[in-house]
């Protein structure tokens, strides 16, 4: 079994097409959302979906857009144990919620501490430092797994993530950067996850193409890393998601 640790299984054009897909074939998928309101919905449409694992996003590029519903988020996270997309984005287009970005999120990581046996998926475009921070500022719980995805911060962050003991989710993006090639060699090869971020960074229509592109991405990872990880990452993903 192979496993994407982020993609976006709402926003996909033929949502029930891919469910369907997904039921029959040996791929596991961390769904991620980004808004609360969605994720009944998408419950839903999953329910009889072992291998889709449903998480209750709150998208930090949405958090004043009138989607921003933290009592319906609070209402319901101690049922869910997938938590994502969260997070914070301070790039240029969304910097002028960076107070409200915070709040949100330090309240979503006091949440997780608070219930725990949470996996979380975490967005931190620009805002890797302070992401940290508030990780080392709430984070007690050891049964909580949390995830960057799509790690871009410096290699002094990188270390204070992985002394937090926190996972990354690798996708083909970051193969393609000199940097992003930097931070795959530095983590800890058991903290190492894959994904594919689709429909955003992969274009797909059938969920064969994942996993293709996340095998493909194993292998390439296997090069820079100079042996086959296949083993590895299928014990890190099972640690992550198996509960």
């Amino acid at each position: 079994m192979i496993y994407d640790a982020h993609c976006h299984l709402d926003l996909m054009d033929n949502i029930l097409e891919f469910i369907n897909e997904i039921q029959n074939s040996d791929m596991n998928l961390f769904a991620v959302g980004t808004t609360p309101k969605a994720y009944s919905r998408e419950i839903q449409f999953c329910k009889n979906a072992r291998n889709i694992h449903v998480g209750l996003g709150m998208h930090p590029q949405l958090v004043s857009s009138g989607y921003d519903d933290m009592q319906l988020f609070k209402s319901l996270i101690e049922k869910s144990h997938y938590i994502g997309e969260v997070g914070l984005d301070f790039s240029k287009g969304y910097i002028q919620t960076k107070e409200l970005q915070i709040n949100i999120f330090s309240e979503i990581v006091k949440l997780c501490e608070q219930y725990s046996e949470k996996v979380i998926s975490i967005h931190s475009l620009k805002s890797t430092s302070t992401v940290i921070e508030i990780l080392r500022t709430y984070k007690r719980q050891k049964s909580n797994k949390y995830i960057f995805h799509w790690f871009t911060g410096s290699m002094p962050q990188l270390e204070k993530a992985i002394e937090l003991g926190c996972y990354f989710s690798i996708n083909p993006g970051m193969l393609k950067t000199k940097s992003g090639m930097e931070v795959i060699k530095a983590i800890p090869i058991d903290h190492v996850l894959l994904e594919t971020d689709a429909p955003f960074a992969l274009k797909v229509q059938h969920i064969d193409e994942i996993e293709k592109e996340l095998k493909r991405t194993m292998s390439r990872i296997s090069d820079v890393i100079g042996f086959d990880i296949s083993d590895i990452i299928n014990k890190n993903s099972k640690e992550v998601f198996c509960y």
